[in-house]
């Protein structure tokens, strides 16, 4: 392998290769520190008196002349943070029973706040008889884990009650069903079972990687891209109102249209100082374009981002839209509650977000290539005159590596200022990458255009006005992800069009059209993606195995569309969709709804292809590292494990 390497490489490591070197000297190549935020880290151990440090983020300032460049910086918006690890601790834990569901008494659910009942909750009846809709002559013995894999939401990894049929749920502490991650049972002002189920924000923010035994923190999982079909879920299971199909459509399994700034101006819209006459009367906000598909970030690395959303719309402090999908009220004239309860809650759940971690990665890894992969993630100039490469190089390339956009992370170069101005910086990812350099499908880009932007920045998740808290940098591009629990978070890109990082990091072998392994049916109901790490997980291409999909298999489906007669084209309706959704907000979400209010079997196991000539679905981007060699690839991904 090494012979293989670049001689500018060689030498860069050449200590790993002397023989004798001890271990010790060599492990500043790996470590990390598995995402969260650095607070956590550093109240370990230490008591609850314990004084805080400033957040590391809010010291990011955009820097040119590092290794790692930094062009978008820190604003404050929410203008609070504890003051102690006892605070942090405390302000965590009421986060947690506030976003972690499982029947909580202080558990948030959608557009409901706490409580007990709305017209967007179900009844334990309702719940408990979705095998009809699914066509079956019996309730199945296994009607729990089927509701999981059908809606593609794993089950909680903690108890999450709800009354089978025939059950008084506070005569059996809740009930002896076992829910989803994405539902809870809500309770009564006085701390009662009320029977009733809501939706909570892990319907697009959890995922499954492996079981529990495979290691800590594995199996069901918060804050990590979905595996959810959306619409599917939301339609079946959403409650008397069916708005839901619209506000969260989406196409492919595990994505959907999460950050469309067009519906969240809607919550608002009975707000005069908010969004009228802004959304309602201004053309250019419906004119703009749908983001469509979207793959969810890992919360795990909300403290390693000053700024958030793919295209950096946002501080990381502009904590009130995180609670959007709770606030009570949405879309009607009593929002002011709603903003009411968002402020008395996004302090909590935003240091609960901070404080999750990605799992470590599982299986074996061959150290000493992760080594050499560190040097090559680190130091290795993708621009360098050898390399030739045909992408224009970023006006601020740093080292012209991959810790240039994506931060250091290895103790080396973490404490290198040449790397970082300062070691708390480790991990830090503040680049957003231009378009013309970075090329993925700009769909996102081109909906939230300026006029967009002025409107979110203007509401009340925009902090109406406030600097810095709502809008666009001036670097029209994508964000570059901190990469902890990278090998976790498969498919890549900010649409999931990319099934494993070999792959993204060699453009020529992305499938077009692709399929993740799945479960087979069972008593004719469809199941979810397989999420078991023995069967289903690649460790050479590291991400969940895949079948390609012929073309002439989607000729007559309607959610997907191709050419058989030339695969590589869009074909002539797609096209004419694709200008449509690209110059209606809505459209995208309004289309959907209309053309399939319901779904065959059939028509649920084809919206698990991955269909890259699709609107906002484009597989394209990230190919300055073509220039890289197959060998140095094999490095980089073995590196990139054990982040």
């Amino acid at each position: 392998m090494a012979a293989r390497l670049t001689r500018s490489v060689l030498v860069a490591m050449c200590f790993v290769c002397v023989g004798g070197t001890p271990a010790a000297a060599q492990s500043d190549l790996l470590g990390s520190k598995r995402g969260g935020h650095y607070w956590f880290d550093f109240c370990t151990g230490k008591s609850d008196a314990t004084l805080l440090p400033p957040d590391p983020r809010s010291l990011v300032t955009p820097t040119a002349n590092k290794n790692v460049v930094f062009n978008v910086g820190w604003n404050s918006c929410m203008n609070r943070a504890p003051l102690t690890c006892g605070e942090l601790r405390s302000t965590n834990a009421a986060g947690g029973r506030l976003l972690g569901g499982n029947g909580n008494p202080d558990a948030g659910w959608e557009f409901s706040g706490h409580s007990a009942w709305s017209l967007w909750s179900m009844s334990a009846s309702q719940y408990n008889a979705l095998w009809l809709r699914w066509g079956l002559p019996f309730r199945p013995s296994d009607f729990d884990n089927l509701v999981a894999e059908r809606y593609g939401t794993p089950l909680s990894a903690q108890r999450n009650p709800y009354p089978l049929p025939f059950e008084d749920p506070n005569r059996t502490n809740g009930g002896s069903g076992q829910l989803p991650m994405a539902l809870t049972q809500t309770r009564n002002p006085d701390g009662s079972w009320s029977g009733q189920i809501g939706v909570t924000c892990s319907v697009c923010h959890s995922g499954q990687i492996g079981k529990a035994s495979d290691g800590a923190g594995l199996g069901a999982l918060h804050g990590t891209n979905g595996l959810t079909d959306a619409s599917l879920f939301l339609g079946e299971l959403g409650g008397l109102n069916p708005a839901f199909t619209i506000a969260s459509l989406n196409r492919i399994r595990g994505t959907g249209n999460i950050t469309n700034f067009q519906l969240f101006a809607l919550l608002t819209i009975f707000d005069p100082d908010g969004t009228i006459p802004g959304v309602i009367l201004n053309p250019e906000i419906w004119a703009a374009g749908s983001t469509g598909t979207e793959d969810p970030p890992n919360w795990w690395n909300l403290g390693h981002r000053p700024v958030k959303f793919f295209d950096a719309g946002m501080s990381s402090d502009a904590t009130r839209i995180e609670l959007s999908w709770y606030m009570p009220g949405a879309a009607l004239p009593n929002y002011e509650g709603g903003y009411d309860w968002i402020l008395e809650n996004e302090y909590e759940a935003n240091t609960w977000m901070l404080g999750l971690k990605s799992p470590a990665y599982p299986l074996p890894v061959n150290t000493a290539l992760a080594q050499q992969g560190s040097v090559l993630f680190h130091t290795l100039d993708l621009w360098a005159a050898n390399r030739n490469n045909p992408v224009v190089k970023p006006q601020q390339a740093g080292n012209g590596s991959c810790a240039s956009c994506h931060g250091a992370y290895a103790p080396r170069y973490v404490n290198d200022p040449n790397f970082l101005a300062n070691p708390l910086f480790e991990g830090m990812a503040a680049n957003v990458t231009a378009i013309n350099v970075i090329d993925t499908d700009e769909a996102r880009l081109l909906a939230n255009d300026g006029a967009v932007e002025t409107q979110a920045k203007n509401s009340f998740f925009g902090y109406n006005g406030q600097d810095g808290c709502a809008e666009k940098y001036n670097m029209i591009g994508y964000l570059a992800q901190p990469l902890y629990g990278v090998w976790a978070s498969g498919p890549y890109f900010h649409n999931g069009s990319v099934p494993n990082l070999w792959s993204l990091l060699k453009s020529s072998d992305r499938p077009r059209i692709w399929r993740r392994k799945s479960k087979s049916p069972r008593f004719g109901v469809v199941m979810g993606f397989e999420t078991d790490l023995a069967t289903a997980y690649d460790q050479t291409k590291v991400g969940w195995k895949y079948d390609t999909i012929a073309c002439s298999h989607l000729t007559f489906s309607p959610f997907n569309h191709c050419n058989p007669w030339d695969p590589n084209e869009t074909p002539l309706i797609e096209g004419g969709l694709s200008l449509l959704y690209g110059n209606g907000a809505l459209a995208w979400n309004l289309l959907g709804s209309i053309v399939a209010p319901s779904f065959s079997n059939s028509d649920i196991e084809d919206r698990k292809i991955y269909n890259t000539r699709m609107f906002s679905q484009s597989n394209s981007g990230h190919t300055f590292t073509d220039v890289l060699t197959d060998a140095e690839r094999t490095a980089l991904i073995e590196y990139m494990k054990t982040l």
